[in-house]
């Protein structure tokens, strides 16, 4: 069927070509005799493309007729029973949106004028791993509304009927180790499942152990059989020393111990430590690559804690920038103002439009010194500004881990 509404859909478009150069010979610079001419041909391959159009019309209708899915039709629900109509969000994930909507498949379209007929065109989204998105098209007269959608869902269901899956079965060591299919968690870490034609990114992770990733290209109907053992991973032992102050230790963001500690970590994985006194933290990453030496095994490190509370220190730096800038912006209109005024006085003086008194001198010494002095405070606060954007960076910095390095008598 499928090439019979390729062919109809050509026809179409065809006829839209014919009548667009019917219509054009209405401005064209030609003899009325002419015009009939070409226009009663026009018209007449017109005709022979509708008649060819009712053709191929009637054979898709007749091999819809032939075309059955009662077999295999399952339960359709129309998402919240068609009161509402689901938008997909154009920046989403959506394999996670239509789960969390509880959807299946979401199909969207377009519908367009082709000189007097009905074009649809329309998407098929299911948010499988790995299944494509389907594309779908058919056209037909506005008064057969009904034969397109009808065409349209043979061709929906033929293309699912057709969509053969692979079978993966999959054995993970150890048995409790959690396994990843393109970013989603399967039920069960060992076992049958399915995947669609395409590449697939599966990740093998548990503690203890180096996690370990294959890419699968699938084929439809293909069976695979994957066998994945994770290494024991290599650990080293670390530890810091504060002689002030005596810091709480929090691993994987929970309670470990006071300071000085030491512990056993991944050598190939970044590790996150915060040290916690008072009301003030510190956040610390471990990244061995940095650091480690062959044939070493234990490391002390250093990393300097922070001495105030982040958000405090943020926040005030913050108060502090902004009257800072509130200061500077008041300032500035103020000198421009007053050396606009002096330009202004000096100028007329100059040209004689100002007679120059004494009064006049005086008045004009008061605001060259004014203008010195504001134009001094206004340069005092810009720069005052700029060292208090400095500080508030630094402040804001706090907030980044920092990353441990090696203390210096271990180097």
């Amino acid at each position: 069927m499928p090439d019979y509404t390729a062919k109809k859909l050509a026809l179409i478009r065809e006829r839209g070509a014919l009548i667009a150069e019917r219509d054009s010979l209405y401005l064209a610079v030609i003899s009325e005799k002419e015009k009939i001419k070409q226009t009663a041909a026009l018209n007449k391959k017109i005709k022979a493309k509708e008649a060819d159009i009712q053709k191929a019309q009637e054979k898709i209708d007749e091999l819809l007729n032939d075309t059955s899915f009662t077999a295999e039709t399952l339960p359709v629900m129309v998402w919240r029973d068609g009161g509402r109509v689901f938008e997909l969000p154009e920046y989403a994930n959506i394999p996670q949106t239509l789960k969390t909507e509880n959807i299946s498949a979401v199909i969207n379209g377009t519908v367009q004028d082709l000189a007097g007929y009905m074009y649809v065109s329309v998407v098929l989204t299911t948010g499988l791993p790995g299944m494509p998105e389907y594309r779908f098209s058919e056209a037909g007269a506005y008064q057969s509304i009904e034969a397109v959608a009808r065409s349209l869902a043979a061709q929906i269901m033929t293309a699912i009927k057709n969509t053969q899956p692979a079978t993966v079965v999959l054995s993970v060591e150890p048995e409790d180790a959690e396994v990843y299919l393109d970013n989603e968690l399967l039920a069960a870490a060992e076992g049958t499942f399915y995947i669609y034609e395409g590449s697939h990114r599966l990740e093998v992770i548990a503690s203890g152990y180096d996690s370990a990733g294959k890419t699968i290209e699938a084929h439809a109907g293909k069976d695979y059989l994957l066998k994945i053992s994770l290494k024991k991973e290599k650990s080293i032992s670390v530890g810091f020393e504060f002689t002030k102050p005596a810091a709480d230790v929090f691993l994987h963001t929970q309670y470990f111990s006071g300071t000085p500690f030491q512990t056993d970590i991944p050598t190939g994985k970044t590790t996150a430590v915060s040290f916690s006194y008072d009301d003030v933290k510190t956040y610390v990453v471990l990244r061995p690559g940095n650091f480690i030496r062959q044939g070493e095994t234990t490391y002390q490190l250093q990393v300097s804690l922070n001495k105030e509370n982040t958000k405090t220190l943020i926040d005030r730096r913050r108060n502090v920038l902004y009257w800072s800038l509130g200061a500077f912006y008041a300032a500035l209109p103020i000198f421009m103002i007053l050396q606009g005024i002096t330009a202004d006085m000096a100028s007329a003086a100059a040209d004689s439009h100002l007679r120059v008194t004494e009064d006049v001198e005086k008045t004009y010494r008061t605001l060259v010194t004014a203008s010195v002095v504001v134009g001094g405070l206004t340069i005092g606060l810009g720069i005052n500004y700029a060292v208090q954007l400095g500080l508030y960076l630094y402040a804001a910095d706090q907030s980044i881990p920092k990353e441990a390095s090696k203390s210096k008598r271990n180097r």
